[in-house]
């Protein structure tokens, strides 16, 4: 049921996560809903050429499940019918950690694995159908339409050769980490937000591959090899996905050479611990090796403009983009999603959203996921450390390094992890003194794991 609170026509530039999440949202409010999408949408679940990352493992937090099913209801029936797994993450995955691997400890936390393009394929085709919504592809946003500085009034778009305006009452900037917004703010007379990033120099290589006809699949549904500063520069993330799949991703940082072709792939994950390279070396690859290395993490600071324009708001990788590895992007997309939802019911009748609001609480959203995703890319980084991001490094550190041989504090971390419970869950002084203490005597930091 739309609530007819003022936005009437809405413009969200860019159909990837964070868009389609935040048309679902808008779907409830206005009476009309454009997504603009500059690549042409494929006919299934392949990637798009403007979202390279999706040839590469994706992992939907669950907390972000839950946001995710709670917009789209029947979404993860929907998934696992088509093919893609659920599983517990305590039970299925096997976490190679520098100090030893956990034991399977069931959590009751159900994960579902698919690829980036299966699940971005179900939400298009479910945001396409609401009645408020459409979805243009092929178009590219060339800039702002405006009445002077303080207010945005739509957006002018190219296709072709045709270009032409679309009138809006709402803008809503996804358009990832090519967003154009901070030159189209200095083009109304505004000052420029500060950006800091965060560059471990991360790399990814990935492939997929089938499972022979009547080969079981490996007792796990998730190999997670985390990298850690300075000696682990090598790891991987491989899960089962949909059709029978499995998706792998090989790691690296600190501008660690990455493989181009089958021969190099192999190669590379038999340097790894753990059961990764056993289990692809007899398998049918059914991709080519696909390099990614823009994992750079990057967060541009809208919340603190003094001035910002009626009309106009901005989420997802736009304002805030992290380190893949940490799996955490989608998630927040969703939690970001919530945040519009919750404020466009809060507003007083024909009242705008607060755009500058709107931006100052998705900076408080997003700030416990970059401080998890920068402690550790800090680490890597060649200047000199600040003695805070030492000390979170080296809680973090001891932390991972205790869980291997704790399923209690396996569990609070893993709810850490998928955001399903806050940092203030190690204050119990229970698991705090776990961490504190350490590993048990006897361990070794780089002991072998299976």
């Amino acid at each position: 049921m739309r609530m007819g609170r003022g936005v009437r026509h809405a413009v969200v530039i860019g159909a990837g996560m964070a868009g389609l999440a935040a048309a679902r949202v808008l779907a409830d409010s206005c009476e009309a809903v454009t997504v603009i999408e500059r690549d042409t949408f494929p006919r299934g679940s392949a990637p798009r050429a403007g979202a390279p990352q999706g040839h590469h493992v994706h992992g939907l937090l669950a907390l972000g499940a839950e946001v995710f099913e709670g917009y789209f209801p029947g979404l993860r029936a929907e998934l696992e019918q088509a093919g893609a797994p659920v599983w517990d993450w305590g039970e299925g995955l096997c976490a190679v950690l520098p100090n030893g691997t956990p034991p399977p400890t069931p959590m009751g936390m159900p994960i579902q694995t698919f690829s980036r393009p299966f699940l971005e394929h179900a939400l298009r085709r479910r945001v396409r159908a609401l009645e408020p919504v459409t979805l243009r592809d092929g178009l590219t946003v060339t800039g702002l339409r405006t009445t002077g500085p303080g207010k945005v009034v739509g957006v002018r778009v190219k296709g072709g050769d045709v270009e032409e305006e679309i009138a809006a009452d709402l803008v809503v900037d996804a358009s990832g980490r090519s967003s154009h917004l901070p030159r189209w703010l200095a083009a109304l007379g505004l000052p420029s937000p500060r950006a800091t990033t965060v560059d471990a120099q991360v790399g990814y290589a990935s492939r997929t591959y089938s499972f022979p006809e009547g080969q079981a699949p490996p007792s796990w549904m998730g190999v997670l090899q985390p990298l850690r500063a300075p000696d682990f520069h090598k790891g991987c993330y491989a899960i089962q996905i949909e059709n029978k799949a499995l998706h792998v991703t090989l790691h690296g940082a600190n501008g660690t050479q990455l493989p181009h072709d089958d021969e190099d792939f192999l190669a590379y994950a038999k340097t790894l611990r753990g059961p990764i390279a056993d289990v692809i070396a007899p398998l049918t690859p059914t991709s080519a090796v696909r390099r990614y290395a823009r994992t750079v993490n990057r967060r541009v600071a809208y919340h603190r403009l003094a001035r910002w324009p009626d009309g106009l708001i901005a989420l997802g990788d736009s304002v805030c983009a992290f380190n893949p590895a940490y799996g955490q992007g989608m998630t927040v997309a969703a939690l970001e999603a919530r945040l519009l939802e919750q404020m466009l019911r809060g507003r007083r009748t024909r009242t705008p959203l607060d755009g500058r609001a709107f931006q100052q609480r998705l900076a408080r959203i997003t700030a416990s996921s970059w401080l998890m995703a920068t402690i550790p890319d800090r680490a890597w980084e060649r200047s000199r450390t600040a003695w805070p991001v030492k000390a979170g490094n080296w809680f973090m550190n001891r932390l991972i390094d205790t869980v291997p041989h704790d399923p209690q504090l396996y569990t609070a971390f893993s709810g850490l992890f998928h955001m399903t419970a806050g940092p203030l869950t190690l204050a119990d002084p229970r698991l705090l003194s776990r961490v504190l203490i350490g590993p048990r005597p006897g361990t070794s930091l780089r002991a072998a794991t299976a």
